[in-house]
C-alpha cells in the first residue's frame, strides 16, 4: 500500500515538473500562436506613425499604435523613474525581465493559498502587455498569456538596456481618457512636460497605473491623493526619499492643472479614411504577402482635403451651432423629455450595463460636452445622457464638382463626445425639399418645358396607407407656377405634380444615375424628400448640376506611399459618365441661382451679404427634424445638414427649424471666410458659364400667374388702373374699351 502511494506521489511530482515544462515549450514553439520574432522585437523602438497630408502637403494627422507623444529617456524626470520603480518593480535593475521572488509569491499565495497577491508582473512584462495585448484562450487564458509575457520579457531584456525598456514602457502605458504615454499624461493632468514633473506630480501619475479611472486626479481627487501617498511611502522604503521629504510633499495642497488636449484636424475625416485605408492594406497584404500596418509602418497618405478650408468649415459650424443650441435650449425650457419618454427609456437601457436605477440616479463627477468648451460637472448618468442627447448635430461637406475631390469634411460637432459621422454614406436622414431639383431635372430630361404652368391647388393621391394630400408651407394654393417660381418658393403641391407628370420610376432612375444609392420609395411624397439620404450622396448628386451633367464619385485619397517612398496606391479618375444633358445641367444651375436670389435661400444675399455666383436649395423635413441647405458654385459644391441625434429632438417652430435657419448659416459663414482669403479666389471669383441663348429663352416666362377671373379683369377698379399707369409712366395711353378687351382674349400671341 505504501509502495503504491509512493508511486502515485512520485508520478504526481513528475507530472508537476514535466507538464509545466511541456506547456512552456508548447507556448515557445507557437502552439498557441506565433510569438514575435527577433526582428520584430528589435524594431519595436522604430515603430513609425503613418502620416496623413492634405492636398498642399500639410499634415492633417497621424495613425499611431496609440495616440501618444513619444519622449526620449533624457526628457523624463528622475522623480518619475524613482516613483515607478519603487511602486511597480522594486528589483527592476537586478532581474532579467522576470522577478522570481514576486513570481514565487504569486504562485504560493494565489494558486496554493487562494489569496490575492497582486500580478507579480515586472515593468518589462507590463511593457509586453502594452505592445502585445492579451488574447483569449478559453480556460488557458491566464497560463498561456502569462507564459508568453515571461518569454518575451526575458528576450526584450537581452535586446534593450534598462533605460530603453523604461522609455518604451513610459511611452506606451495608458493614463486613462485615451491618453497614452507620459508626455501626453503630463500635459493633460499638470500642463507640464515629462521632463519637469516634480515629486508630487510624478507620484500622482504613477499612482494612476494601478487603476486609471479610480485614481484619476481630476475625477477622484481624494482617492488619487491617497494613492499618491502610497507611492511616496514606497519611495521612502526604497530610500529614494527621506521621511521628512515625504511628509513635506504629502502636506502640500493636492492640485492639478487639467488641460484637454486639442484634437487632430478633421477627426471625422481621419476616422472615415482610416476604414478605407485599412481595407486597402488588408487586400494589399493578401496579394503581396506583406504585413504593412497603418499604425506601425510609417505610411504616407496624401489626400484631397484642404486644411485651411477645413478650418473655415469647422469654425463656421461651431459659431452657428453655439447660437442655435442656445435657441434650442430656450425653446424647450427643459421640457423636451416630457414628450419623448419612450426615446429616453430606450437610451437609458443602452447605458445600463447592469447598473441599478439608484446608480444611474446618483450624481458623480464627470466631464461633459458644452459650448464653447467641455467642462467637469457633478451630475447623474441619466442627466448626462439627457444633456448629450439634447445637443444639436451637424454635417458639412465641400466637394469639387468636376472631380468629386473632397475639400472639407465636418462630420459632427465634437468627435470625442459624438463620434458618429453625419456626412458619411451610411448616415441617412430625410432630405426634404433638397430632393426637388432632382425631380425638376428629371422632368427637363423628359421634355417637360420649364415654362409649363402647374396649378398650386391641392390634389389627393392614392397611396398604400389611403389618401394623401400634400400641403404647402404657407397654406396658399392659388395661382400657377413655372418651374422657376415653384422651385424658388419650394411649392410642395407643384413638385408632386411635376413628379407625377414625369413619372416616379424615371425620377428614381435619374437619382440613381446621379449617384444616390439610398432607398427611394415609389410614392408621390418622394418629390418632397421623404427619402433618407446621406450628405455625401446629396453633395455628389448636386455636382451634376454644375459640371455639365457628369456623375462624380466622391474621393479623398490621392496616393499612398510606404516609408521608403514606394507608391502603393494612386487615384485614377474613372471614365466620365454623362447622366444629365448639358442643357438640363445649365438650366438647373440657373434655377438654383434663382432660389438664392429670390427664393427660400435669399438670406445668403440679404443677411450674409454674399454676392458670389451661388445657387442652392433649402430643405426642411416633417416636424422640423432635419434642416438642409445644398449650395452650388462653379468650383465648389457644399452640403449642410443640421438636426438632433434622433428626429424627435427638434424645434417645434418651423421658423426656427427650417433649413434656411438651421443649415444655411453654416454655408454662409464658411463662404464669408473664403471671401476674406485671397488664396481662394479660384472659388469666390468664379462665375457660372453664361446660359446658351436658346436655353435661356426656354426659361423666359413669369414665375407665377394668378388664377384668371374674367369679371375682375373686365371691371377692375378704374382708380387702381389709373394709379398703376401713373406708376409705370403710362397715364397718357388711351383707355381700352370693353369690346377691345374681349377682342384681345381671342388674339393670337
Amino acid at each position: 500500500m505504501k509502495k503504491a502511494l509512493f508511486k502515485i506521489l512520485r508520478y504526481l511530482v513528475l507530472a508537476a515538473i514535466v507538464i509545466p515544462i511541456v506547456f512552456f515549450f508548447m507556448v515557445l514553439k507557437g502552439f498557441f500562436g506565433p510569438l514575435p520574432n527577433d526582428k520584430e522585437l528589435h524594431n519595436i523602438q522604430h515603430l513609425q506613425a503613418s502620416i496623413v497630408y492634405d492636398m498642399h502637403g500639410k499634415v492633417i494627422g497621424k495613425y499611431y499604435v496609440q495616440d501618444r507623444t513619444p519622449v526620449s529617456f533624457q526628457n523624463i524626470s528622475p522623480n518619475l523613474i524613482n516613483a515607478l520603480v519603487a511602486t511597480e518593480d522594486q528589483r527592476f535593475f537586478d532581474h532579467q525581465g522576470i522577478d522570481l521572488i514576486s513570481l514565487g509569491r504569486v504562485v504560493v499565495k494565489s494558486l496554493l493559498l487562494q489569496q490575492g497577491a497582486g500580478g507579480g508582473s515586472t515593468i518589462t512584462q507590463q511593457l509586453v502587455k502594452n505592445l502585445y495585448p492579451r488574447q483569449s484562450y478559453g480556460l488557458f487564458y491566464y497560463p498561456v498569456n502569462k507564459t508568453k509575457e515571461l518569454i518575451l520579457a526575458y528576450r526584450l531584456e537581452q535586446i534593450y538596456s534598462k533605460e530603453e525598456i523604461l522609455r518604451l514602457y513610459l511611452n506606451t502605458v495608458s493614463f486613462g481618457e485615451d491618453v497614452y504615454g507620459i508626455e501626453s499624461a503630463s500635459k493633460r493632468y499638470f500642463n507640464t512636460s515629462a521632463k519637469n514633473l516634480n515629486q508630487q506630480q510624478a507620484a500622482t501619475l504613477v499612482g494612476m497605473l494601478k487603476a486609471t479611472t479610480s485614481y484619476n486626479p481630476v475625477l477622484h481627487p481624494e482617492a488619487s491623493q491617497e494613492r499618491r501617498d502610497v507611492v511616496l511611502s514606497q519611495m521612502v522604503k526604497q530610500e529614494m526619499l527621506t521621511q521628512e521629504q515625504c511628509d513635506s510633499i504629502q502636506n502640500l495642497p493636492f492640485k492639478t492643472d487639467y488641460q484637454k488636449l486639442s484634437g487632430e484636424v478633421a477627426p471625422y475625416f481621419m476616422a472615415t479614411i482610416r476604414k478605407k485605408l485599412q481595407a486597402f492594406l488588408d487586400e494589399y497584404n493578401a496579394q503581396n504577402d506583406t504585413t504593412l500596418s497603418l499604425n506601425q509602418n510609417g505610411l504616407k497618405i496624401y489626400t484631397t482635403l484642404d486644411v485651411q478650408l477645413q478650418s473655415y468649415a469647422e469654425a463656421a459650424m461651431q459659431k452657428h451651432i453655439q447660437i442655435l443650441q442656445k435657441q434650442f435650449d430656450q425653446h424647450w425650457h427643459g421640457t423636451l423629455w416630457n414628450q419623448n419618454k419612450e426615446l429616453l427609456n430606450n437610451e437609458v437601457a443602452k447605458i445600463r450595463h447592469g447598473r441599478t436605477d439608484k446608480e444611474l440616479s446618483t450624481p458623480v463627477k464627470m466631464e461633459v460636452f458644452d459650448w464653447p468648451d467641455s467642462k467637469l460637472e457633478t451630475m447623474t448618468p441619466i442627466d448626462s445622457l439627457k444633456h448629450h442627447l439634447e445637443q444639436l448635430q451637424a454635417g458639412f461637406l465641400a466637394m469639387q464638382p468636376h472631380s468629386g475631390a473632397i475639400r472639407a469634411w465636418v462630420g459632427g460637432i465634437d468627435y470625442t463626445y459624438f463620434p458618429y459621422d453625419h456626412v458619411q454614406e451610411n448616415a441617412k436622414r430625410q432630405v426634404g425639399s433638397t430632393f426637388k431639383p432632382i425631380v425638376y431635372a428629371t422632368a427637363l430630361e423628359n421634355n417637360v418645358s420649364p415654362c409649363t404652368y402647374f396649378k398650386a391647388e391641392q390634389e389627393a393621391y392614392e397611396v398604400k396607407e389611403g389618401e394623401w394630400k400634400p400641403a404647402n408651407d404657407d397654406g396658399k394654393y392659388e395661382g400657377k407656377y413655372s418651374m422657376e417660381g415653384a422651385l424658388e418658393g419650394s411649392v410642395n403641391t407643384v413638385a408632386v405634380k411635376i413628379l407625377q407628370e414625369t413619372g416616379i420610376e424615371k425620377t428614381i432612375a435619374e437619382a440613381r444615375s446621379m449617384g444616390i444609392d439610398s432607398d427611394l420609395p415609389e410614392v408621390p411624397s418622394l418629390a418632397l424628400g421623404v427619402a433618407s439620404i446621406s450628405v455625401e450622396e446629396m453633395t455628389a448628386a448636386y455636382c451634376t448640376f454644375v459640371n455639365g451633367g457628369y456623375r462624380v464619385s466622391p474621393h479623398a485619397i490621392l496616393r499612398i506611399e510606404d516609408s521608403n517612398g514606394k507608391i502603393l496606391y494612386e487615384f485614377k479618375e474613372p471614365p466620365k459618365e454623362q447622366v444629365l444633358s448639358a442643357k438640363t445641367s445649365a438650366q438647373m444651375t440657373q434655377l438654383l441661382q434663382g432660389v438664392v436670389d429670390n427664393g427660400t435661400g435669399k438670406s445668403v444675399r440679404t443677411v450674409y451679404g454674399l454676392q458670389n455666383a451661388i445657387g442652392g436649395k433649402t430643405g426642411t423635413t416633417q416636424g422640423n427634424s432635419d434642416g438642409w441647405f445644398m449650395a452650388v458654385t462653379p468650383n465648389l459644391v457644399m452640403g449642410t445638414w443640421v438636426g438632433g441625434a434622433y428626429p424627435a429632438i427638434r424645434f417645434r417652430d418651423t421658423k426656427l427649424g427650417q433649413g434656411a435657419t438651421m443649415a444655411l448659416p453654416i454655408f454662409a459663414r464658411f463662404y464669408q471666410s473664403l471671401n476674406k482669403d485671397q488664396a481662394y479666389r479660384i472659388y469666390t471669383n468664379a462665375r457660372f458659364k453664361p446660359l446658351n441663348e436658346a436655353w435661356a429663352q426656354e426659361l423666359d416666362c413669369d414665375p407665377f400667374k394668378e388664377d384668371f377671373n374674367l369679371l375682375d379683369w373686365l371691371f377692375a377698379n378704374r382708380k387702381d388702373r389709373k394709379e398703376q399707369r401713373q406708376k409705370e409712366g403710362e397715364d397718357s395711353k388711351p383707355k381700352e374699351g370693353l369690346f377691345k378687351k374681349i377682342g384681345k382674349l381671342f388674339k393670337k400671341e
